[in-house]
C-alpha cells in the first residue's frame, strides 16, 4: 500500500481526537444507505469508500423559479439510487467544443459526497468548481474532481455541488429585483452554493462528517466563490477554513445598476423587453435562447473579440453583499476563519494560448501589445503605455509570454497578495504559489493527439491556470482507448514513485492538514509559516517544496495603481 494509509490514519486521528464528547470514532461503521432530512439515498462502494453521485439539495430551478433563490428539493420516501452523475447546469460550448458526458439540463441542482465507509465526525471539503461562471461542473466529465481519492488519502469526506451558471446563474434585472423580498436580483448561483452549504450542516453528519469542521476550496470561479462566502454575511457560520486557488474579491463587482442594465440588454435580446410581462416572456423561453441571449465573449472576455456579449458572475447587490469584498477585508468585516490563498507561476498563459487556437485566431504582436494590456485594464492606455514598458518585450521569449505575464499579476498574483495582506491583519493566513511545469493537462493531451485541433504553444504552458487542480484530487488525464468509444481522454492515478506522485502526496499533506485543525504543517516537513506582509512568505510547490519570499515581485508596480477594474466586457 502506498503512504495513504499512514496520512490517512494520522489525519483522521488527529480530527477524532478534537471532537471531545462528540462520539465520533475511527471504527464507526456506516452503511451504503444514508438517511438525509429529504429522503434515503445509496451509493457505491469501493476500495473503502462510499461515493455518492447526484443528490438533490434543492428544487430543480425550472419555471417560475428560474431566476429565484433555491428552495428545498421535494422529500422523496423510496431509496434514491446515487450513483451515477447528474446533469450538469446549462452552459455554452468551451472552445467550440459541446459539454461532456451527460447532457446540461436546469434540473442540475445536485451535490456529491465521497467518504470513508468508517469514522464519525471527520473533517469536510467542499469544492466549488471553477469555469468562469459559465461552463464547469462538481466532478468533471472525465471524473477529475471526483473526491474518492482524496477520502481514501486522508479520511475526510469530500463533496461537491453543481450550481446555476452564466444568464441563468447571474442575471440581474429591474424587475427580478422588484419582485425580490430582499431588492436584489443576480447572484442566483452563489445562492446555490450557499443552499449546498446549509445542505451540509443539516446532512454531512450521516455521511460521517464533521458540521463543525468544514472546508471550502475552489479553483479561479470557484476560487471567487469562495471569497464571495468569506465576504457575505449570507454564508455566515457555514464553514470553518477556506483554500482560493487562482481567484481573489479584490476586483471590484459588476454595481447592481450596470447589471440591470445588462438586463435589459438580454430582455431585449429574448425579444422580451415589449412584453407585458417581462419575466413571464424570459422564464418561458427555452435554455438554448437563454444562452444565446448577450453569451460571455470568447475566453472568458480575456481577449478582445468583435462579438457582443454579457458579463456573467457575481454582483455587488446590497442583499448576498452588503459592500464591496476587498471593503469587507480591509475592515475585518468578513467571516473571519484561516485561510490559504494561493496561485499558479504562470497563470495566464493559458488563455493567450486559448487565443491563439480560437477561430479568427488571436495573436500578440509588438504592435498590439500596448493595445491588449489596455483590454485587461479596462481600457486605460496610460497605464498601459507604462505597464509595456515595466515588462518590456525584450525581457520576454516573445510577445505572448509577455502579455501572459502582465495578465498573470493583475488577474492573479498581485490581487491575491493583496488580499491575503487584508486578511492576515484578522486571521491566520497562508500564500503558495504552483511552480511545477511538468503537470500533464487534458488540453495539452487533447491537442498532441487531435482530439482539439490546434498546436501546443512554443512557450510552453509551464505552471499554468488549473494545472494545480490534479495535484489536489488525485488525478492524472491520460490518453486512452475506450473500447464502446475509441480514443478519449481518461483517467488514471500519478504512478508510485514518481515526480508527479510526490507532487500530488505534497500539496494534499499541506491542503488536508489545514482542513482537519487549520494548521498546514507537519514535523518534518517544510514549515509553511502564516503570512506576514513585512517578510512575505509563500510556500513553493515544485518537484520539492520549499519556502519562498516575494511571489510576484512586479506587485510593487501595481500597489499605487487603479488596475482593478470590473471584469473587461465588450
Amino acid at each position: 500500500m502506498r503512504q495513504h494509509l499512514v496520512l490517512g490514519f494520522v489525519l483522521l486521528a488527529a480530527a477524532l481526537a478534537g471532537c471531545g464528547t462528540s462520539g465520533g470514532s475511527a471504527t464507526s461503521a456506516r452503511g451504503l444507505v444514508v438517511d438525509t432530512a429529504s429522503g434515503p439515498v445509496e451509493g457505491l462502494e469501493e476500495d473503502g469508500v462510499f461515493s455518492y453521485r447526484g443528490v438533490p439539495y434543492a428544487a430543480p430551478p425550472l419555471g417560475d423559479l428560474r431566476w429565484k433563490p433555491p428552495v428545498g428539493p421535494a422529500p422523496w420516501t423510496e431509496t434514491l439510487a446515487a450513483t451515477e452523475r447528474s446533469s450538469a447546469c446549462p452552459q455554452a460550448a468551451f472552445l467550440g467544443l459541446p459539454v461532456p458526458g451527460v447532457a446540461p439540463s436546469e434540473d442540475c441542482l445536485y451535490i456529491n459526497v465521497d467518504t470513508p465507509m468508517e469514522g464519525a465526525d471527520l473533517p469536510v471539503m467542499v469544492w466549488i468548481h471553477g469555469g468562469g461562471f459559465t461552463v464547469g461542473e462538481g466532478v468533471q466529465a472525465d471524473g477529475g474532481t471526483a473526491g474518492d481519492l482524496i477520502a481514501r488519502e486522508t479520511g475526510m469526506v469530500v463533496v461537491s455541488m453543481n450550481y446555476r451558471l452564466g444568464q441563468l446563474g447571474f442575471l440581474a434585472h429591474s424587475e427580478l429585483t422588484a419582485e425580490s423580498s430582499e431588492d436584489a436580483s443576480g447572484n442566483y448561483g452563489l445562492m446555490d452554493q450557499t443552499a449546498a452549504l446549509v445542505w451540509v450542516q443539516e446532512n454531512i453528519s450521516a455521511f460521517g462528517g464533521d458540521p463543525d469542521n468544514v472546508t471550502i476550496f475552489g479553483e479561479s470561479a470557484g476560487a471567487f466563490s469562495v471569497c464571495s462566502h468569506l465576504a457575505s454575511p449570507k454564508s455566515a457560520g457555514l464553514f470553518d477554513k477556506a483554500i482560493l486557488q487562482s481567484g481573489s474579491c479584490e476586483r471590484p463587482w459588476l454595481e447592481i445598476a450596470a447589471a440591470e442594465a445588462q438586463g435589459d440588454a438580454f430582455a431585449e435580446a429574448l425579444a422580451c423587453d415589449s412584453a407585458d410581462d417581462v419575466l413571464a416572456c424570459m422564464r418561458a423561453k427555452p435554455v438554448k435562447d437563454v444562452l444565446a441571449a448577450l453569451p460571455q465573449p470568447p475566453n472568458f472576455g480575456f481577449t478582445p473579440s468583435d462579438e457582443p456579449g454579457g458579463s456573467w458572475g457575481p454582483i455587488f447587490d446590497g442583499s448576498f453583499f452588503t459592500e464591496q469584498p476587498r471593503d469587507s477585508f480591509t475592515s475585518g468585516n468578513f467571516n473571519q476563519v484561516p485561510t490559504i490563498v494561493g496561485f499558479t507561476r504562470e497563470e495566464a498563459r493559458l488563455f493567450v494560448w486559448i487565443g491563439e487556437l480560437a477561430d479568427p485566431s488571436f495573436e500578440v504582436t509588438e504592435e498590439n501589445y500596448v493595445a491588449l494590456i489596455a483590454h485587461l485594464l479596462g481600457g486605460n492606455t496610460e497605464l498601459a503605455q507604462r505597464a509595456a514598458e515595466e515588462y518590456p518585450l525584450e525581457d520576454y521569449s516573445e510577445p505572448a509570454v509577455a502579455l501572459a505575464a502582465v495578465a498573470t499579476d493583475t488577474i492573479f498574483r498581485c490581487p491575491g497578495k493583496t488580499e491575503i495582506a487584508k486578511l492576515a491583519a484578522f486571521i491566520p493566513a497562508y500564500l503558495y504559489q504552483f511552480e511545477y511545469p511538468d503537470g500533464r493537462s487534458q488540453l495539452e493531451l487533447a491537442v498532441q493527439f487531435g482530439v482539439l485541433e490546434g498546436e501546443l504553444p512554443s512557450y510552453g504552458l509551464d505552471a499554468f491556470h488549473g494545472s494545480d487542480i490534479p495535484y489536489v484530487f488525485g488525478y492524472s488525464p491520460i490518453l486512452g482507448f475506450d473500447l464502446s468509444d475509441g480514443l478519449k481522454l481518461i483517467l488514471n492515478e500519478w504512478g508510485d514513485g514518481t515526480a508527479d506522485q510526490r507532487m500530488w502526496l505534497d500539496m494534499l499533506g499541506y491542503f488536508s492538514r489545514f482542513a482537519a485543525t487549520g494548521n498546514p504543517n507537519a514535523q518534518g516537513g517544510v514549515e509553511w509559516p502564516a503570512y506576514d506582509e513585512v517578510a512575505d512568505p509563500y510556500l513553493a510547490l515544485d518537484k520539492t517544496v520549499s519556502l519562498g519570499t516575494n511571489a510576484a515581485e512586479k506587485c510593487d508596480f501595481w500597489e499605487d495603481e487603479d488596475y482593478l477594474v470590473p471584469e473587461p466586457t465588450n
